[in-house]
Order: structure tokens, then C-alpha cells, then sequence
């Protein structure tokens, strides 16, 4: 019996340790340094003031603020009346548009970035062949904000359809008994029902918009507008001390910054539990749109072509054109996809370091994050409630900061052990585990949370080992959720770019950092960051597909 509990006792205490290593330590580390830095070993605000002693900083914070609120603001203009549209109405084909307009939540926005200069080039993009040159400008505050809206709106728009799902529709339908309009309905009663998650969709998209780095090094740089996280990337690449630390400061700053976003989240959210949201509700009576069905529906279908369909397409155009800015049958072949995948070297080596890093990492945080599940779940261990906060920290913490710290915490080794992890994918894997095993966690804790606790007191009760109990008990009435939560990490960590770009060096190419270098320095042609970006997004719909036929529905978009 003592063997077999010092056997659990060690696991599950192996697995708090993990936990505590990467989730945890990196971020106390990189306070550490930066807040006592040496030789003095005393506090110093040094590198934070310096912050406000560079102009160019300031105009990056006030930047990131303003693109933030911006897309935010755009995200819920999108966000809003879709979702309504997809729950309140009998427009046809709404369960599948529900699933079409989703779709760009699957996505990197880097990929989107990269569509959309594709479009909006100002000299040579593809709408301003057809609109006159220099009608579109996507190097502008306004392109920036645009391009980060056609993918963070998902984030409201997940949201909502959640609470508008969830919500009792009785005091709609009383309204509407009553002479109220749908309009008045919406804006009266549906409004102030389903705010805490319309609240926490928008605070959602702040924090993905502040933390975001492709799209702004994509759009922002080339036309000055610069945010904290590509200064955070500029004074990493400068390779000084001062550069260094100074980044380091910024990289506090934007953490504070997450955290108090993800604080009023969670007090928006703790708020939010009406009576009228909550539990399984009866189905809601649609509103019949009559004459505007038609002209609804056609809007929507305009929305997807914009949102979705007009970005893949100029994709699609850039990777099959000989040169670039020009439209036409004797103009297109399959020279780009000859020339990325079958001559350049840095192709097949990138392809191999992301399915490596991906498939490793995603295997990893699925047994890590199934212990931490069981921790959560079925166990009356005190403080338990810590594993989740803790394994939400990494996920919610923007991509640039959780590699500046771990670059930070491991490059020279790990506790003491003089094991050097910088430009090695070891470094760049530890970072993924930490960022997406919240992906794992929550999926689990969700499986467990669904299977009652008898058969695993009656596998105890006939003398199996806690580890016996669960391979034959829990491991195969969880495998659904371990599949699919397996496939939901590795469908991001294959196309990661925003901590690899850090954290990566010479030889350590992923397929997220080479669409970046050819997008942005080495391909002349402009063609073959397209062809790997049609690839991501093939693989990214493939791995959606798997996941929600696994699932039976239930994860997925």
C-alpha cells in the first residue's frame, strides 16, 4: 500500500513541480532580473524609467493602446449584430455560417497580415489593380486595426454565441408580446442579459490585440507604427545589455497590463451569472425576417467573401503569379511552389522543426495536463484551485514577454543544472508546453468533469493501483477528450510565431518564423511566403476537421 502511494504521491507531485517550473518561475525570474538587476542586487527602476526617457517607446505604448481599443471597438461592431443575426433569426443556413465565420479564430492573423498586403499594397496590390493605385493603403493605423479585426471579432463573436446559446429567451418573447420591436428587444433586453460576456469578448480582444507581433511587424513597421511588442523585438535583436533589459521592462509592463485585463475579466465574469443565463433553456422563438431574409443573407455571404474568402484568394493569386502586381492567365504557374518547397533549403527543415516541435509538444502537455485534470477533478488536495490559475498564466500572458522570460530563466540551465537550452528547439518546446497546456487542461478537466467517480472507487475497492485504474478506467473513457485536446494544440503550435521569433536561431527555422523571413527580407518575388501560408492554412482546416469529427461536434469550429 505505501508503495503504491509514494508511486501516485510521486507523480502527481512531479506534475505540480512541472507546473510551478514553467508557469511560474519564468515570470518570477524575469521580475527578478530586471527589478534587481546586477551587480547592486537592489531594487532599481533604471530600466523602467528608460522606458519614458525614449520617445519612440512612449509612441509605441500610446500606439498599442490605441490599435487595441480600435480593434476592439471594430471587433464588436462585427461581432454584435452577427451574432444576433445566427441565434435570433431564421436566416437560412445559420448553423453552418456559425462554423464559416469562426473560421478565422483557427487561423494565425500573421497569415491574415500577409493576405491582406497581398490585397491592399498600395502599389502593387490586387485590389488596387482593379481600383486604382494607391486606393487602398493597408500601411495605415486604420489597415493595421482592420486586419487584427477580421480575426480577433471571433473572439467576441465565440462569446456571445455562448451566452446568447445559454440565455433564457422568455423576457424577449414577453417583450415582443408585449408591441416591443426586434430592434428594441435587442437593444433593451438582450443587451444588458448577455453584457458580462460581451464585456469579457471585448477585454479578450485588448489583450490578443496588445500582444499581438506579426500583424504589427507585417503592417506597423514598414509604416512607423510601432507597438510594445515589436520594440520589445527590436531591443531583443540589439544584442546589448541595456537592449536587453530595457525589453525586459517593457515586457513587465505588458504583463501588468494582461493581468489586469484578465482581473476585470474575471470580476466581469463572476458578476455575469444572471438567472436568465445559466443551464439548459428552451429553444428560442425565431424572428421571422420576411422581405429582409434575402438581403441579410446576401450581406452575410458579402461578409465572408470580405472576411474570409477575398484573403485567401489573393493568397492564392500571389502564390500561383510569376510577378507581383500583375493580374493575368499568362502571368500564373506553379514556379513559387517549385522554388519553396523543392529548392529552398530552409523549407524542409522548417517543415520537420514545427511537426517535431508540435507533435512532441502537444504529447507532452496532453499527459501533463490529463495528471493536472485528475489533480483538479478528483482529488481533495488543498489549494488545488492553483493549478488552474497557474496554467492559465503562460496562455494568458502575451507571446513576447513568456519567451523574453524564458530566455531569461533557462538559457544558462535549469535550477542550477548548467544545461544551456538558448537557440535550442529544447527552449522553444518548453515554452510551447507552457503556453498551451491550458488547451489540455481545461479540455480534460471538462472530460472528467463528466465521468462520475464509481467506476474508478470500484477498480480501488478490487485492489488496483491508482496508476492500474488510470490505464483500464480513465484513460480510455477520456480518450475522446485527449485526442481532441491533443489536436487543439498542435494546430497552434505548428504555426507559431510570436515567441518562436525570439526564441529561435540559426538552423531552428519553424514554418511560422520562415513565412516570416520571406515575407519580410527574403523572398523577392512575394510568392513564397504565400505558397507556405497556403500550406498552414490547409493543414490548420485538416486538423479542424479531425478534431471535430474526434469530438463528435464538441470541439472545433
Amino acid at each position: 500500500m505505501l508503495k503504491k502511494l509514494n508511486s501516485t504521491t510521486l507523480i502527481l507531485g512531479l506534475s505540480i513541480v512541472f507546473l510551478l517550473l514553467i508557469c511560474l518561475y519564468p515570470f518570477l525570474t524575469l521580475f527578478g532580473k530586471i527589478s534587481f538587476p546586477l551587480p547592486k542586487g537592489e531594487f532599481d527602476l533604471k530600466y523602467y524609467l528608460a522606458i519614458f526617457d525614449n520617445k519612440t517607446t512612449l509612441l509605441a505604448l500610446k500606439n498599442t493602446v490605441i490599435v487595441s481599443v480600435g480593434t476592439a471597438f471594430l471587433s464588436t461592431l462585427m461581432a454584435l449584430p452577427l451574432s444576433w443575426l445566427l441565434t435570433r433569426t431564421n436566416i437560412p443556413g445559420a448553423s453552418r455560417l456559425r462554423s464559416w465565420f469562426c473560421l478565422p479564430y483557427a487561423i494565425p492573423p500573421y497569415i491574415g497580415a500577409i493576405a491582406w498586403i497581398y490585397l491592399g499594397n498600395p502599389t502593387t496590390g490586387l485590389l488596387n489593380l482593379f481600383l486604382g493605385e494607391g486606393f487602398i493603403n493597408i500601411y495605415t493605423y486604420g489597415g493595421l486595426i482592420w486586419v487584427m479585426s477580421c480575426f480577433f471579432y471571433t473572439f467576441v463573436l465565440l462569446s456571445l454565441l455562448a451566452a446568447l446559446d445559454r440565455m433564457d429567451p422568455s423576457l424577449e418573447e414577453a417583450a415582443r408580446l408585449s408591441g416591443a420591436g426586434p430592434i428594441r428587444v435587442f437593444f433593451q433586453i438582450t443587451i444588458p442579459i448577455i453584457l458580462p460576456a460581451l464585456l469579457s469578448g471585448v477585454l479578450l480582444v485588448l489583450l490578443a490585440a496588445s500582444a499581438s507581433f506579426g500583424v504589427p511587424a507585417m503592417i506597423g513597421n514598414p509604416a512607423s507604427i510601432y507597438l510594445v511588442t515589436t520594440r520589445i523585438y527590436t531591443f531583443m535583436k540589439m544584442g546589448s545589455i541595456g537592449g536587453t533589459y530595457t525589453a525586459g521592462a517593457l515586457s513587465i509592463v505588458l504583463l501588468v497590463l494582461a493581468i489586469i485585463v484578465l482581473w476585470l475579466n474575471q470580476r466581469i465574469m463572476s458578476k455575469g451569472h444572471f438567472k436568465t443565463v445559466g443551464g439548459k433553456t428552451s429553444r428560442p422563438s425565431l424572428i421571422d425576417l420576411g422581405p429582409w431574409k434575402i438581403p441579410l443573407l446576401g450581406f452575410l455571404g458579402f461578409s465572408f467573401l470580405v472576411l474570409f474568402l477575398m484573403p485567401l484568394f489573393g493568397i492564392l493569386v500571389t502564390a500561383l503569379s510569376k510577378v507581383q502586381g500583375t493580374f493575368s492567365l499568362d502571368n500564373f504557374g506553379l514556379q513559387n511552389f517549385q522554388k519553396i518547397l523543392f529548392e529552398t533549403d530552409e523549407t524542409p527543415r522548417a517543415l520537420w522543426n514545427s511537426t517535431k516541435l508540435a507533435f512532441s509538444v502537444a504529447t507532452i502537455a496532453v499527459i501533463f495536463g490529463m495528471v493536472l485534470a485528475y489533480i483538479v477533478q478528483k482529488t481533495k488536495i488543498k489549494g488545488r484551485g492553483i493549478v488552474d490559475i497557474l496554467a492559465s498564466l503562460p496562455y494568458a500572458t502575451p507571446g513576447t514577454v513568456l519567451a523574453f522570460a524564458f530566455i531569461l530563466t533557462f538559457s544558462s540551465g535549469i535550477l542550477g543544472f548548467r544545461v544551456p537550452l538558448y537557440n535550442t528547439i529544447y527552449l522553444i518546446g518548453m515554452a510551447y508546453i507552457a503556453k498551451y497546456l491550458n488547451f489540455t487542461l481545461r479540455t480534460c478537466s471538462d472530460g472528467f468533469g463528466q465521468i462520475d467517480d464509481v467506476l474508478a472507487e470500484a477498480a480501488r475497492v478490487s485492489g488496483a493501483s491508482w496508476l492500474t485504474t488510470m490505464k483500464t478506467i480513465w484513460f480510455p473513457l477520456m480518450k475522446p477528450a485527449l485526442v481532441a485536446s491533443w489536436f487543439l494544440v498542435f494546430m497552434p503550435a505548428f504555426s507559431e510565431l510570436t515567441m518562436t521569433i525570439l526564441l529561435s536561431g540559426p538552423g531552428l527555422e519553424t514554418l511560422g518564423t520562415l513565412i516570416f523571413q520571406l515575407q519580410e527580407y527574403a523572398d523577392a518575388s512575394g510568392g513564397g511566403s504565400a505558397v507556405l501560408a497556403l500550406f498552414t492554412i490547409g493543414i490548420v482546416a485538416f486538423i479542424n476537421f479531425l478534431v471535430k469529427t474526434i469530438s463528435k461536434g464538441k470541439y472545433g469550429l
